[in-house]
């Protein structure tokens, strides 16, 4: 119907300008004057147009009623502020393991790495190859298993001697193995358990630089072609998180 419409009824020619703002549909639209913006000037628009007017002319309308204004967003179709604050959250995710990332005693960017780290959104070699771009897919901390954010910060043998190494000296007591669970998330998650509600900004600000450290040993290694050993990855995260914790202590 609508493909009739367009064709035989309605066509950029059947609209002429007669004043300002002001245009009348001389086929189809029953000559009755509509007021417009601006002219319909290309396809989309008379197709938007046409279908439109298709389903107006499908509504059983009262002629000697008044129009009135319904508000969807709530059962009675009166407007509220309550309900117009709440429809502008509509579609967003929600969890509630990414909050302590924003309380963590880290840097802004540590944390924002730690953000796109748990969505899995760094550009580890499964997303380069996502996007079609050439690159090793060997973890270039083990070269022995496929480059994944989940492997690269949890999994890797050198991810994990790395982080014995750390919480050894940080004296942080026993913590659960990487290999408890599958990801970093639920990791984290029976990490931080066993700290009291003071201490857990503190041990996220300890993991989220271990991971940051991690990241940077990946990019030495791939665009530097430099190296360094569990040990000093882990010695470079002790010395990130105290220097942080004296600048805002």
């Amino acid at each position: 119907m609508v493909e009739w419409f367009i064709t035989k009824e309605f066509s950029t020619t059947s609209i002429s300008k007669i004043k300002k703002k002001k245009y009348f549909g001389t086929k189809g639209s029953g000559n009755h004057s509509i007021d417009l913006v601006r002219p319909l000037t290309t396809g989309v628009e008379i197709r938007e147009y046409a279908e439109l007017w298709e389903v107006i002319q499908l509504q059983a309308r009262d002629t000697n009623a008044d129009d009135e204004i319904t508000w969807r967003w709530t059962p009675n179709g009166e407007y509220t502020t309550k309900s117009a604050y709440r429809i502008q959250f509509i579609g967003r995710t929600r969890t509630s393991l990414f909050h302590p990332i924003w309380k963590a005693k880290t840097e802004p960017k540590c944390r924002f790495f730690a953000w796109l780290l748990l969505q899995k959104k760094i550009l580890t070699a499964d997303n380069l190859a996502k996007r079609g771009w050439p690159q090793d897919t060997l973890c270039k901390l083990c070269n022995s298993e496929p480059e994944t954010p989940t492997h690269l910060c949890k999994d890797c043998i050198f991810t994990r001697a790395s982080w014995d190494r750390l919480i050894s000296w940080l004296q942080v007591g026993s913590l659960p193995p990487t290999t408890v669970t599958t990801t970093l998330k639920g990791w984290w998650k029976k990490c931080r358990a066993g700290f009291d509600k003071h201490n857990k900004p503190f041990f996220d600000g300890i993991i989220i630089y271990f991971w940051w450290n991690i990241w940077k040993e990946r990019n030495r290694r791939t665009f530097n072609q430099v190296s360094k050993s569990e040990e000093e990855v882990a010695l470079l995260t002790k010395e990130d998180f105290q220097q942080f914790s004296l600048a805002f202590s």
